[in-house]
């Protein structure tokens, strides 16, 4: 029975194929008979018979381009209607998406919107077909991508919309009618054509005339007018046409009548008509004047607590936060609260800096795309949060790099004083020759340093000669050093010219009058510095110290324990082989960079022993005595009330491990809707200022000036019930005057929650990031909510497990002086306060960003500090600084404290030097002190970048301390150090430009003296030591990173450079295209370090950052290996003994060992080309050593660990066991910036 089935429906099409092919002109009457007869025994045959018979017509490309080719020729009603129900028929109504696959290979749209179209033209059109020919374009549409498309070509989109408003009422017709029409509106042609022919008015009535009876249309419905109010226009005709408060009231049904959450696609589709509708300004006001923002805001909260309602929440969130009125910060104008006047420059005129002027600012209005906005804040070397414009690259990426700014000699020699290393140590030899200076003749050097002596430097610094150098004197261990004095010059005013009055003054000049005659009655020793001075302490005072001292070091070794990390394993001997008989010759004290074999090739150093000695280690205890006499002799911009406690006491983190903190799933929306709710119960809200900086400005006056030299803490008797405390309001009280504070304002909205507002930086009106601030009379046992109201990035590691930092002065009595993590409930979103147009470069309508926690206080009315990170102060680092110059053994040490220059603010910024003291005074010992190559690093450019201070503080101590490997480094390499190139912003509590208004960092290319002379004397420095050819080894920069985990390095690969065939750096020479010796000391702190993060690192050289140190110092300097290295603000999330833990002061100050560590490593290979200019005869590669991984230390140089030994090891101090393939340079950690965090968060409205 079937195959007579299959063969008469075969036969069938054989005489349609005779017949139908034929044009209708060419028909005769029998012929037309003869096809309505075909086809209507093909209709019946394939609705009585087994589906096998359908499917082998669909099988059967032929038989259905014949049926199509029909359909198209004919123009008799009723084959049109015979063959478009064969078609319906055929893509049944189920499993529809391999039949109309099939329907669209032979063209079958275009002819069933031609019939269509024809049809309607007709003089009595039949709706009965058309619905028909909906119904096969319906499933047609699914699997055409070009639907839309045909339907405009062909003119079909009218058509169905007159059909929509002719059964407006027939429910059962508009359900084949609207799923046409969604497919023509998925297009945004289509949709704004359909706008334009009123199509808004008859479809609105569709949604709301239906019922719970007509779900399926009112789903289509919505669909239809989401897909047209994505169009602007089509928005502002719906908000025209009144529609907003019916949508909204349709929604405030659904939500009562939908109680088992039946219907949820409905009421996410009115929500998302909604959300279109508020991207107007006037569909935001229609939905407030409806009272939408209640509706929804008590709709969301009655299912809050339903996980699956969680889109329909976050949607309703969405809409409330953009109809929520915009308001200005409570702030009289955006700028920051205290201003300094900045010098003229020639190079940078006034409209140059980030902020050309201070007047008052006006915000801008609102915006109809303000929820779309971009970050336009960078981080401080960050490939990933660029700027610049990707065509505008791509058309310039033929251009060649930047030329230098260049110094003459005769400028440069002015920093011969800042290299005792070259021109103190003398031979005693039973000659009397002097050592000659590098770069010129004895004579021309005291020649210049005649005329130095009868006019001031213009540069801010006075250069010393090699006769004054040979004046240092020593000093005892219990002096404060100033390397630099004034006191051996006709004109003590020359030292200094960058600063205010081009001079030290005020309390400065009296600091270093008063003290200088001690250094007459130390003892004299060759090679000390030039002065040392001592503070005044009463013999109370001192006894107290020197007792505290003693306690301190007793508690820091006792409470450290095995908590501390990297501190539970019992030391190890290091395996160090005899090498005094294989140290190679050097050529002279004037080679590039050469690298000395002070560590063997055959030597291993057993990695247990690298940070388990802590006997050795340099730890020097926190003198608060001296801290307060340094802090007053500090400059700030305005006056500060007292010293911090927490940096009067020398707090640190604790010992303890702090993990990452998870947040409970809805706590950011759960924040935005008390928000919400906030602004609809005004009522409820108390707004009260409770801090103003602004107004104790306008109340002091004049007495608001900087005066810091009676700064104290008396934190101590304020705390407790019998504390001292001054009337006030019954709330809690802040305070942000003392050093690197930062809060502006402060508002009570609520018993138990407030709104903070941080300062900008100094001269500008925006970088709101850093904050520090006191908070006082607290109630212990309640949950006091935080607020920071105006930060301006983009996302935070806030929401990804950071938390803020909480110093208890209780606690600190009690014996627990520590910063702790603090704070629940911690999230980062984006808030109803608007920004300037002018902050954020002419853009309307951006908002700032909301950071939000929760603390708990432990006491009541205690006095607790909170801060953004860890601080490390201006004061605390000349503290630290002096208890460095007063603790070193000179006796192996060689250790130098000088004045690189002064701020604009009037304070000096320090310069070390360190390395070994020459091991004889022979001809050869000195001229091997003097051939070690230089190792440059700088630090805190970005004031609020307070981890890179930590990790530069560890840096030092390991340098000076008395470990083996430590010495060792110090045999091989001289260390010059600038730990603080922005004091002046880090005292005023800064997060990212100096006083000049603009970032530092930006400026490496072409600083100015007067605005620039951290950089500019820093750079100089630099200079100098490449025309006396001794160009740095490594430069690295010591930054902080805020939305990345993690310690991770920025290099430069000439490779990865923006600029076509780079060659204008140091890493081509000859024949080479580029020297990968860049990438061994990444390699190596990943395999030392369980905080470094190896995938993290990035050698790009973008455009922007040309005028950073990192690219300047590569590409001007000639420094192959120049660097940033950026620490985490939060945590750890690599594999290791660290995975997800929060950053502490003792996981930096330990990656600055580790740093140390590493640059040892680097003496254990050389590349040719760097060997080419240290070694005067031919030096193989096995000779060399290979730049690598860890693996290549121990394959290349011999020694007899193999590479399961060193998986064991590393595994044993919580590393991963992973070996990075020494010559895969391509891997993906080199060509891409970190993409593994995302800046989009999941509850991030």
């Amino acid at each position: 029975m079937e195959r007579n089935v299959g063969t008469r429906l075969q036969t069938m099409f054989q005489q349609l194929e005779k017949l139908g092919g034929k044009a209708a002109k060419h028909q005769s009457g029998d012929d037309l008979q003869q096809i309505r007869y075909i086809t209507c025994k093909i209709f019946q045959i394939i609705t009585t018979q087994e589906k096998i018979h359908r499917d082998s017509i669909l099988k059967n490309q032929s038989q259905l381009e014949l049926l199509l080719q029909t359909l198209k020729n004919a123009t008799d009603r009723a084959v049109l209607v015979n063959i478009i129900n064969i078609c319906s028929e055929l893509l049944g109504k189920t499993q529809v998406g391999k039949k109309a696959s099939a329907f669209v290979s032979v063209n079958a749209t275009n002819i069933v919107f031609q019939t269509l179209v024809q049809e309607a033209e007709d003089n009595s059109p039949s709706d009965d077909f058309m619905l028909t020919c909906h119904h096969v374009l319906a499933r047609v549409g699914q699997k055409d991508r070009k639907f839309a498309l045909k339907a405009r070509l062909n003119r079909a989109l009218l058509v169905t919309l007159n059909l929509i408003k002719n059964n407006i009422t027939n429910f059962r017709n508009l359900q084949l009618l609207l799923p046409v029409f969604k497919l023509y509106t998925n297009n945004s042609v289509n949709s704004s054509y359909l706008g334009k022919h009123n199509t808004i008015p008859p479809i609105c009535k569709v949604v709301l005339q239906c019922s719970r009876k007509h779900a399926s249309v009112l789903k289509f419905g919505l669909d239809i007018l989401n897909n047209l109010t994505k169009s602007r226009n089509n928005s502002a005709r719906t908000i025209g046409g009144e529609y907003v408060p019916h949508i909204l009231a349709l929604y405030n049904d659904w939500h009562h009548t939908d109680t088992k959450h039946r219907h949820v696609a409905i009421r996410k589709g009115l929500l998302n008509v909604l959300k279109n509708i508020t991207n107007l300004k006037s569909g935001r006001k229609a939905l407030v004047e409806a009272n939408g923002i209640r509706v929804l805001y008590e709709s969301a909260q009655d299912v809050i607590e339903c996980r699956e309602m969680e889109s329909l929440i976050l949607l309703a969130s969405v809409i409330m936060r953009k109809c929520c009125p915009r308001n200005k910060l409570p702030i009289s104008n955006v700028n920051s609260v205290v201003t300094f006047k900045i010098p003229e420059s020639e190079i940078y005129p006034a409209q140059g800096t980030e902020n050309s002027g201070i007047q008052p600012l006006i915000d801008g209005g609102d915006s109809d795309n303000s929820s779309l906005e971009d970050d336009d804040d960078i981080d401080s070397d960050d490939e990933r949060f660029k700027t610049d414009n990707i065509d505008e690259n791509e058309d310039e990426a033929g251009e060649p790099a930047p030329v230098a700014c260049k110094r003459s000699p005769e400028d440069l020699r002015m920093y011969n004083f800042l290299f005792p290393e070259l021109f103190e140590i003398e031979c005693s030899e039973g000659t009397n020759e002097s050592i000659v200076i590098p770069t010129g003749s004895l004579e021309a050097g005291l020649e210049y340093t005649k005329s130095c002596e009868t006019e001031k430097s213009k540069s801010g610094i006075y250069p010393l000669s090699v006769g004054n150098l040979s004046k240092s004197a020593s000093t005892s261990s219990g002096m404060y050093r100033m390397a630099t004095t004034v006191s051996d010059f006709p004109d003590p005013s020359a030292c200094y010219g960058s600063g205010r009055g081009g001079q030290f003054s005020g309390a400065n000049t009296e600091y270093i009058d008063s003290y200088s005659s001690r250094s007459e009655t130390s003892g004299s020793k060759p090679g000390a510095s030039v002065i040392s001075i001592d503070f005044p302490m009463s013999q109370s005072l001192s006894t107290k110290s020197s007792a505290a001292k003693k306690t301190a070091v007793q508690k820091s070794r006792k409470s450290k324990g095995s908590k501390r990390p990297g501190k539970d394993r019992k030391p190890k001997k290091s395996i160090v082989k005899d090498n005094s008989d294989t140290i190679a010759s050097f050529t002279s004290s004037l080679c590039i960079t050469p690298i000395p074999n002070i560590v063997d090739p055959d030597e291993e150093i057993d990695q247990n022993f690298l940070y388990d000695d802590d006997d050795d280690m340099y730890e020097v205890p926190h003198d608060p005595t001296m801290y307060q006499e340094v802090a007053r002799l500090t400059k700030s911009v305005y006056k500060f009330e007292k010293i911090a406690y927490p940096d009067f006491v020398g707090a640190t983190s604790p010992f303890d491990i702090e993990n990452l903190y998870h947040r409970k799933f809805g706590e950011q929306r759960a924040k935005v809707f008390e928000d919400i709710d906030r602004m609809i119960h005004p009522e409820l809200v108390i707004d009260r200022d409770v801090y103003d900086l602004d107004s104790i400005k306008a109340r002091t006056g004049i007495n608001f000036l900087p005066d810091n030299n009676n700064l104290s803490n008396g934190d101590e008797f304020r705390v407790g019930p019998g504390g001292r405390y001054e009337p006030g309001p019954d709330c809690l009280r802040f305070n942000s005057q003392f050093e690197s504070g930062n809060l502006r304002k402060a508002v009570c909205v609520r018993e138990f929650e407030y709104d903070l507002i941080l300062n900008p930086d100094i001269n500008i009106n925006h970088h709101h990031q850093w904050f520090y601030f006191e908070v006082s009379n607290m109630i212990a046992g309640y949950p006091y909510r935080f607020n920071i109201v105006n930060c301006e990035k983009l996302n935070s590691q806030f929401n990804f497990g950071m938390q803020p930092i909480l110093f208890s002065v209780m606690e600190a009595m009690q014996g627990r002086p520590y910063w702790v993590r603090t704070g629940t409930d911690i999230c980062y979103y984006r808030n109803h306060f608007t920004r300037s147009a002018q902050v954020t470069g002419g853009v309307k309508g951006k908002t700032y960003y909301t950071t939000t926690f929760s603390v708990t206080f432990k006491h009541t009315r205690d006095v607790c500090y909170m801060a953004y990170h860890y601080p490390y102060t201006y004061s605390t680092l000349q503290t630290h600084l002096t208890l460095w110059d007063q603790t070193v053994d000179r006796d192996t040490v060689f250790f130098r404290r000088q004045v690189l220059c002064e701020t604009l603010g009037g304070n000096p910024v320090p310069v070390l030097t360190i390395t070994a003291q020459p091991k004889t005074d022979s001809r050869d010992g000195v001229d091997e002190f003097r051939s070690r190559p230089y190792i440059f690093l700088s630090g805190r450019v970005h004031p609020g970048e307070t981890n890179a201070s930590w990790v530069m503080k560890g840096t030092i101590d390991f340098l000076l301390s008395k470990r083996p490997l430590a010495a060792k480094l110090r045999d091989m390499y001289i260390f010059k150090i600038v730990p603080m190139l922005n004091p002046d912003g880090v005292i005023n509590g800064n997060h990212r430009c100096s006083l000049a208004a603009e970032d530092l960092n930006r400026r490496w290319d072409n600083p100015c003296p007067r605005i620039h002379p951290t950089i500019y004397h820093c750079k100089g420095l630099l200079q100098y030591m490449q025309m006396i050819n001794k160009i740095p080894l490594v430069y690295c920069d010591y930054h902080g990173h805020s939305r990345r985990k993690n310690i991770f390095i920025y290099g430069c690969s000439a490779s990865m450079s923006w600029v076509v065939n780079d060659t204008n750096n140091p890493g081509v020479t000859g024949n080479k295209l580029e020297d990968n010796g860049f990438r061994t000391l990444p390699r190596v702190l990943d395999s030392i370090s369980p905080q470094f993060s190896l995938a993290n690192c990035s050698f790009l050289v973008e455009k922007s950052k040309e005028t950073t140190a990192r690219v300047v110092v590569w590409r001007q300097i000639g420094v192959n290996r120049s660097y940033t290295m950026e620490s985490t603000y939060c945590g750890i999330d690599r594999e290791g003994k660290y995975k997800d833990q929060q950053i502490t002061t003792h996981m930096l100050e330990e990656m600055g060992h580790q740093f140390c560590e590493g640059l040892l490593r680097l003496g254990r290979g050389r590349t040719s080309y760097e060997t080419s200019y240290t070694l005067p005869c031919e030096t193989s590669l096995e000779q060399l050593g290979a730049y690598g991984t860890a693996t290549d230390y121990i394959e290349d140089d011999g020694c007899d660990m193999q590479r399961g030994d060193l998986n064991r090891a590393r595994a044993g101090k919580g590393y991963p066991d992973l070996l990075v393939d020494a010559e895969d340079d391509s891997s993906s950690y080199a060509d891409s910036p970190d993409n593994d965090e995302n800046d989009n968060d999941a509850e991030d409205f």
